[in-house]
Formats: C-alpha cells, sequence, structure tokens
C-alpha cells in the first residue's frame, strides 16, 4: 500500500468518497419494492398471458362495463357502483391473477381468468404484462 495515500492532504477526498458510498447504498436498502420491480406494461396480444391490477371492474358484459366507466365519468358513483355490485353482472379483481387475453375493442378487453371459463370485459388498463 503506498503510504502517500493516506496523507492528511487526501483525507478529505477519502471521507468524501466513504459517505457518498454509505449514502448510495441506504438509497438503494430503502427503496420501495415497488420501485425495484419491473414497469408493467398493457398486454397487448391475443391469447397472451397476462395479469389483473387491484381494484379494476371486470364485467360478463362489454355493455355493463362501458356503462360503468359512463356513470363513473359523469359523476354518477351511485349508478356505477350498482352495476359492479351486481355479481351476476361484474366482479372487482383481485391484483395479480392469471389471466389470457382473447379481444380487444375499444379500450376495452375481453379475456378469461384462470381455472375460469367465464369470459369478462375491463378497460385496457386492468390486464398488464410484465
Amino acid at each position: 500500500m503506498n503510504r502517500d495515500n493516506l496523507k492528511p492532504h487526501n483525507l478529505p477526498s477519502i471521507k468524501l468518497t466513504c459517505f457518498l458510498a454509505f449514502i448510495t447504498c441506504a438509497c438503494f436498502a430503502l427503496m420501495p419494492a415497488e420501485y425495484a420491480r419491473s414497469e408493467k406494461t398493457v398486454c397487448d396480444f391475443q391469447n397472451r398471458e397476462c395479469f389483473t391490477e387491484t381494484g379494476y371492474p371486470a364485467c360478463y358484459n362489454k355493455i355493463d362495463v362501458q356503462k360503468y366507466y359512463q356513470f363513473t365519468e359523469a359523476g354518477q358513483g351511485e349508478l356505477a357502483e350498482q352495476i359492479v355490485s351486481d355479481d351476476t353482472r361484474c366482479i372487482k379483481l383481485n391484483g395479480n391473477e392469471k389471466a389470457s387475453m382473447m379481444d380487444k375493442s375499444q379500450g376495452f378487453v375481453k379475456f378469461v381468468l384462470r381455472g375460469s371459463n367465464k369470459t369478462l370485459w375491463a378497460k385496457r388498463e386492468a390486464l398488464y404484462a410484465n
């Protein structure tokens, strides 16, 4: 080891380097897990395996999910909630459920959840692919 590197005039640069290394490590250690994951992309390809986003409504008929968003955008939340609270018409998606996309049309997707044979319609953002 070269003793010239440990002389007092080099100490400030050594301390600064150690401090910056410590801060960098602390930032990565304290970073929430959401930032560490890869970004989600909208599921685009027919019959591609996708995953569901939490909380999106999915309906057995496309018309019902379209009505839900029409009521929501018009500020008629009570009517929108009536549609999704009727489990014979719609469900609220749980996150990270595997789904296979079957069709897409006008900002909506038709898909089936893994293990089910019932088709559902939802907004495109309700499904994502990693």
